[in-house]
């Protein structure tokens, strides 16, 4: 007899994975362990909520904080509960919020078990559970990830920044990097909207799914800048492991989980300030078969440490013997 679990999520998701990295491809997974898997969203109603969690042998909550109301349904009808969380969320824009924190501290409490998708989420939410509280961390499928060829420059080092327009600001703090580069390091930012920048060096293309990929490859180098804040903190490296698959070697800040996912001088590059990026750049400017080697090192890192192929079998066990 199929068990059911229940997935539980905001109804906005992503637009570079609609399905969500870390709720659709691990669906295969747990209809291989004989789960029967259902997807409600925010927008399902509370007759239609109750009915499911009734239902369900599992309810996976992923990033949610519900209010009072729904996590009274929770509580009272769902009779394992898995809480998954990919950011920084018991904070808020401006830092410590005490009404996030109180929903966070109810959901980390109830959970048969929490996801936490780096190490500083984990130790947040471990203050209000002391057993069964794991790193997850986001992955991709490598394997459908084409690796980049390092070939000599025959123009410009290509530098370049995936992700979506509500996180550029990260890309613009590297506005006096963009301005001090010399003509040979190019910046190409590839997001659903633009940067309102009027800058020689900075180039956009639009975000495609079909062609997420093959646009991947037209990077030499992949960049992630982020800020020394606890939003930063809780994020989970997505670029950096989309780069890294891709074959790139990549440069970011020594903030949160930039310093688990880049093996620096081995990957890619860490660097706190604006000089140091322009001395890492320059150096895989110059250096092809550093650019090859960073490359090859990293999309061995995100086999080992950030594929779907081992972490999809890890989260299906590690819910089935809940």
């Amino acid at each position: 007899m199929k068990k059911n679990i229940v997935f539980f999520t905001h109804h906005i998701q992503p637009s570079a994975n609609p399905g969500g990295y870390r709720i659709g491809q691990y669906f295969p997974f747990f209809e291989n362990r004989g789960f029967k898997v259902v997807h409600l969203t925010t927008r399902a109603n509370t007759a239609t909520l109750v009915r499911a969690f009734r239902a369900a042998d599992v309810l996976y909550v992923q990033r949610l904080l519900p209010g009072p109301a729904r996590q009274f349904l929770v509580r009272k009808f769902a009779r394992k509960i898995v809480f998954d969380l990919d950011d920084a969320i018991m904070f808020g824009s401006k830092g410590e919020n005490p009404v996030r924190r109180r929903r966070f501290k109810g959901m980390v409490r109830m959970a048969s078990a929490v996801f936490c998708g780096n190490a500083f989420l984990k130790s947040e939410a471990a203050q209000y559970k002391s057993q069964n509280v794991f790193v997850v961390p986001t992955v991709v499928d490598t394997a459908d990830y084409p690796l980049k060829t390092h070939s000599s420059l025959s123009g410009s080092l290509i530098v370049g920044w995936m992700g979506s327009a509500s996180t550029l600001k990260y890309f613009l703090d590297l506005l006096p990097l963009f301005r001090s580069s010399p003509p040979s390091t190019c910046f190409k930012v590839v997001a659903d909207k633009g940067p309102d920048l009027a800058e020689p060096s900075v180039s956009f293309e639009k975000w495609s799914g079909d062609r997420e990929k093959e646009i991947l490859l037209s990077f030499d180098v992949g960049i992630m800048p982020v800020r020394n804040d606890l939003w930063s903190l809780g994020k989970c490296g997505l670029k950096l492991i989309q780069y890294a698959s891709a074959g790139l070697p990549s440069v970011s800040h020594p903030v949160g989980v930039s310093s688990e996912i880049i093996e620096e001088g081995e990957s890619g590059f860490l660097r706190k300030d604006m000089e140091g990026w322009k001395e890492a750049l320059e150096r895989l400017r110059l250096d092809n078969s550093l650019r090859a080697r960073m490359g090859k090192r990293a999309r061995a890192v995100a086999e080992e440490k950030y594929s779907l192929r081992v972490w999809g079998p890890r989260v299906a066990d590690l819910v089935s013997d809940l």
